[in-house]
């Protein structure tokens, strides 16, 4: 058994950004190399200067990295890693965004794959309801964050699935039905649909497709670009909570995670593109209103560098109706107007809404307006492309969602109205 490694190390290609330290709590120190780099770059909200930072923007930048809730709880019985720093050696390597993580001394290594099947990755999904982390050959170690079973595949030309090798990119990210929760049914079939909604609704949105083997949504990374010559290079991309300082426990706002105002904020700050941004942004709220998403926290809204065009919202992803599930929260991620519960919502949240946001009341309106009259095409047209696809029970799912987003877009459109 290798010693472990008092630090890890972190890199940006072939660039040593810096290390995270064994400690408590979690400490990064930029490379010197790095912060002599002609184009100084931050890590997300961590300060560029020398020495040991152990500030809350590292906690945040790098828990943010690692599955949450349950997920995190079986890795840590699973690997024996009960700290920050243990579970980042664990299963960090390639993580979300530009970075990848190695063991002190240790440099990535070259991208390597292992071809499979659909039908033997349904076979491993199948096992049991953590299944989706544990699909690595290789010593993989692929870091998805969020509270959903997940796994990284990867998907070339010729269109058949291959697991990655140690810190290789993976192309797609695998989200199978989610089985920890027994009255959340066909959630691959729902996210597929809402997304597919979404991106008819004019929203950037990852292109996901329905894999019918493994009854899953498969999303297509937008934090990794083909070379020309076939390889793939990393994004540098951070969530808003890692640009705010918060640990994923407070992604809501009610647990103290960014607000709306908060998010807007740090679009404004980082974009190149704010305006466009934040019609965006405004549109992505509107939509995931009516489209019953109530799970639209601060980290499913990203920035990223794309190479000669800034830095930009990413595409939006985890879009889902969770609504259509008794037993989950009616309550509203984020507060409109003060207001968390839709089903309250009215065209004076509306105007309160354009106040914090600092935007005119008549271009808040529009765009719900707007929203109201494209969002039932959207998911007729969504159905309509993946329903051939679905087994019987996600067919069902379909038409229940279809009818869910009709009758609460047409009521709450009128309430918005006012």
């Amino acid at each position: 058994m290798a010693p472990r490694p008092g630090h890890l190390d972190v890199y940006y290609g072939s660039e040593l950004v810096g290390a995270i330290h064994d400690a408590s709590p979690l400490a990064f120190e930029y490379a010197l190399s790095w912060l002599g780099r002609s184009e100084r770059m931050a890590v997300a909200a961590i300060a560029l200067q020398p020495g040991r930072n152990d500030s809350a923007a590292v906690q945040a930048f790098f828990e943010n990295l690692l599955p949450e809730g349950e997920l995190r709880h079986y890795l840590a019985e699973q690997r024996k890693a009960s700290t920050l720093f243990s579970l980042l050696l664990e299963v960090a390597g390639d993580t979300a965004g530009g970075f990848v993580i190695v063991a002190g001394g240790q440099r990535p290594e070259p991208p390597s794959y292992e071809a499979t099947t659909w039908e033997s990755l349904a076979a491993a999904l199948g096992k049991q309801s953590a299944a989706a982390v544990d699909l690595r050959v290789g010593g993989a170690r692929v870091a998805l964050a969020g509270a959903q079973d997940k796994a990284g595949i990867a998907l070339f030309d010729d269109g058949l699935p291959r697991l990655p090798r140690a810190t290789s990119p993976s192309t797609h990210i695998l989200k199978p039905d989610i089985k920890r929760l027994a009255k959340v049914w066909q959630s691959a079939a729902n996210e597929t649909l809402v997304m597919r909604a979404a991106a008819h609704c004019g929203l950037p949105t990852a292109e996901v497709f329905y894999e019918p083997h493994t009854e899953s949504c498969l999303v297509r990374r937008f934090d990794r670009l083909a070379r020309p010559d076939g390889s793939l290079a990393r994004l540098v991309q951070y969530d808003m909570c890692q640009l705010a300082g918060t640990v994923s426990e407070r992604k809501y706002e009610k647990a103290g995670g960014p607000g709306l105002a908060a998010c807007a904020e740090l679009i404004r700050r980082y974009s190149t593109q704010p305006a466009v941004d934040l019609r965006h942004f405004v549109r992505w709220v509107l939509f995931n209103l009516y489209a019953g998403n109530n799970d639209s926290h601060a980290k499913n809204l990203s920035i990223y560098s794309l190479p000669g065009r800034g830095v930009r919202l990413t595409p939006f992803y985890d879009l889902m109706c969770t609504r259509i599930y008794p037993g989950l929260a009616q309550e509203f991620a984020f507060a409109i107007g003060g207001e968390y519960r839709p089903a309250s919502l009215n065209a004076s949240h509306l105007l309160a809404l354009a106040s914090e946001l600092g935007m005119r009341p008549q271009f808040i309106a529009q765009q719900a307006a707007e929203m109201a009259r494209i969002l039932p095409g959207a998911i007729e047209q969504a159905v309509n492309e993946i329903k051939p696809a679905l087994s019987h029970s996600a067919k069902v799912l379909a038409d229940r969602l279809r009818q869910f987003v009709h009758s609460t877009t047409k009521k709450l459109a009128a309430r918005l109205e006012g």
